[in-house]
């Protein structure tokens, strides 16, 4: 197992750490020893601020290499008193070592012990500190996983939902021209399976581009004006940098349905459903489906059809997405406002 490169915060800490036990150690050596020797002050910065920093960061490869990141605390403990212990040692041997090269009397290295347990607590320190910042970041992923997870579980219960209240709707309007009308069924079907063949590929992707479902969205209104006939009146502006915009699969059509459902077929002389969309100056998209009619009650306002659209936006995008529903002049106006590209 490689381990991942160490980032900034990392070398931070290293440094930090290892800084801050070097000042406490020549600050014990300052005040506490009856004599100060250049020897003893360049042994004390080489090995806490050089060597040991070097000995951690490969310990670092080496605890990856060998999985103990994947060990349990009781099986992990053992190996980690162990690697204390015999650094501990080793290193007090390098600098007896040293200041024997360097001429030292052996009084001089009579405080063997407190140089074994010097390095003993700056393992200790930097080893617990490691793993319980190796811990957390554990935790923040796993949380991370876990609402990755549920929100996919939400956004697949969301789709759940749309698609066999779609299918129901369409079916209903199909069954009332068989008997009376086949080839207008017929017309009528082959639109409808274009549908349902969106529908199912639309399920793998959280967002399509708007040219595709703007396209899936005529072959919606070619089923409705089987039904509806000269009731129906459909008005398009669509801003050609639009086009590339991402959206959710079946949310356009889903407020074209609603509209229809909830305002032109509520009305015997039928009446407009009209679709815009444009970027604004921020580099949002702005997405209006108005009908002919008028807002019904906040029930109705806040029925499935609308939930699923702020349910589904919410889950995708955040606060970085809206959408409102209100009437002016005659018209019901549903109006989405989309970033350009997902953040």
């Amino acid at each position: 197992m490689t381990p991942p490169a160490p980032g900034r915060p990392y070398w931070i800490c290293q440094a930090a750490g290892w800084g801050g036990f070097v000042a406490y150690v020549l600050g014990g050596y300052v005040f506490g020893a009856p004599e100060h020797n250049t020897t003893d002050i360049i042994s004390i910065v080489f090995f806490n601020a050089v060597v040991c920093p070097a000995i951690t960061h490969g310990l670092r490869h080496w605890m990856y290499v060998h999985g103990w990141h994947e060990l349990s605390n009781r099986r992990r403990f053992p190996r980690l008193i162990g690697v204390v212990i015999g650094l501990s040692v080793t290193l007090t041997a390098a600098v007896a070592f040293s200041l024997m090269l360097a001429g030292q009397s052996m009084m001089r290295m009579q405080g063997v012990f407190g140089i074994t347990a010097g390095f003993a607590m700056a393992f200790t320190g930097w080893l617990t500190i490691y793993f319980a910042v190796h811990a957390r970041r554990e935790r923040d992923a796993l949380q991370l996983r876990l609402t990755v997870v549920a929100r996919e579980a939400q956004l697949r219960a969301l789709r759940a939902q749309l698609n066999p209240h779609f299918l129901f709707n369409c079916l209903n309007s199909l069954r009332h021209l068989i008997a009376t009308q086949p080839a207008r069924a017929e017309l009528m079907l082959n639109n409808l399976a274009e549908l349902l063949r969106y529908s199912l590929n639309a399920d793998r992707a959280e967002t399509v581009p708007l040219a595709e479902e703007l396209r899936i969205v005529d072959e919606y209104l070619n089923l409705e004006r089987v039904r509806l006939d000269e009731r129906l009146t459909v008005e398009r502006r669509i801003a050609p940098e639009a086009a590339r915009a991402q959206v959710p699969p079946m949310l356009v059509q889903m407020l074209v349905e609603n509209a229809i459902k909830h305002g032109i077929s509520e009305l015997p002389a039928g009446g407009v459903v009209r679709i815009d969309t444009a970027v604004a100056p921020d580099g949002r998209l702005n997405l209006l489906v108005a009908n002919t009619g008028r807002l019904g009650s906040p029930a109705e306002a806040g029925g499935l059809g609308l939930e699923n659209v702020k349910g589904r936006l919410r889950l995708i995008y955040g606060d970085a997405a809206s959408f409102s529903l209100s009437e002016r002049d005659g018209m019901v106006e549903a109006r989405l406002v989309l970033p350009m590209e997902r953040p």
